[in-house]
């Protein structure tokens, strides 16, 4: 005996699972969402689930025809030409969206099927699940899938930023991660200090600067007089005990975010960073942020 499948009704559930996983992937990145992409991106979806139950091939070629539909109703939805680049990572955050919500909606529905809600929800047949009991089901695994993703979006999220810093008419541009436990502050003065590594301002800084803050303890009576005025030794304490940082006053520190850029009033406290900044290159105060 066969198996009687409705066309409409497998296309109308694909779809609005699709949909559904391109909002949440949408809302956890903080992309906008087009609605007509994003309709454009669900239809096809829809389209090639039904398309695939009267089509088979092997294994192998049917994951790669699987991955490239994927890809292009990513395309579709949130492909741009200034973000293309972005789009693999698009489509690896909409293939766990996609797993995720999935795995609640078969967790939930085992749970609430032992338990007879969806009788009162609509009709079944045998296992099966009414209309009206798909969508409630996959609006509350949609939802649970969004808060999770933001759980984990604020537990794993980092903020990154780029400081533009100009001395002697000479700028370089580093990247920074915005650290909260960066406290430093010059002791006279009491500002801020950007703490950065002392190889990516040896672009922009003199030869003599740089000497200095690598010497252990720092030798500041070695600066010249012309480079003197702008230099500053400021204590920190640290896992391997007290030390002093050799800082420095540029003429201009410019702070971008997606904010926009505006100037900060700081100090570049100098030190080999190493892998200790998560492969940036200045650790931000967090205070320093508008």
């Amino acid at each position: 005996m066969g198996e009687s499948v409705y066309v409409d009704l497998f296309f109308l559930i694909n779809f609005s699972m699709d949909f559904l996983c391109f909002f949440l992937t949408a809302r956890l990145l903080h992309r906008p969402f087009s609605i007509p992409r994003t309709i454009a991106a669900s239809v096809l979806g829809g389209l090639y689930a039904d398309v695939a139950l009267f089509f088979s091939a092997g294994r192998l070629l049917s994951l790669v025809i699987d991955v490239s539909v994927c890809a292009l109703m990513c395309l579709v939805a949130f492909g741009e030409r200034k973000k293309i680049r972005s789009l693999p990572f698009y489509i690896l955050i909409y293939t766990a969206v996609s797993m995720a919500l999935g795995g609640i909606m078969t967790a939930l529905f085992q749970l609430f099927n032992r338990s007879s809600v969806f009788e009162s929800v609509g009709e079944t047949e045998g296992d099966g699940i009414s209309v009206w009991g798909f969508f409630l089901l996959a609006l509350i695994s949609g939802i649970l899938t969004l808060l999770g993703g933001r759980f984990f979006r604020k537990k794993t999220a980092r903020t990154d930023a780029v400081i533009e810093v100009v001395y002697e008419e000479k700028r370089t541009r580093l990247s920074a991660m915005v650290d909260s436990g960066n406290l430093l502050r010059e002791p006279i003065s009491g500002k801020a200090c950007i703490v950065t590594d002392l190889h990516a301002m040896e672009k922009i800084l003199p030869r003599e600067i740089i000497l200095a803050a690598q010497k252990t303890p720092v030798t500041p009576e070695k600066i010249s007089g012309r480079h003197a005025n702008r230099i500053r030794l400021v204590p920190t304490n640290t896992a391997t005990g007290h030390a002093l940082l050799l800082a420095v006053r540029p003429e201009k520190i410019l702070l971008h975010t997606e904010k926009g850029t505006h100037p900060i009033d700081a100090m570049i406290a100098l030190t080999d960073l190493g892998t200790g900044a998560d492969g940036t290159e200045a650790l931000l105060p967090s205070q320093l942020l508008v």
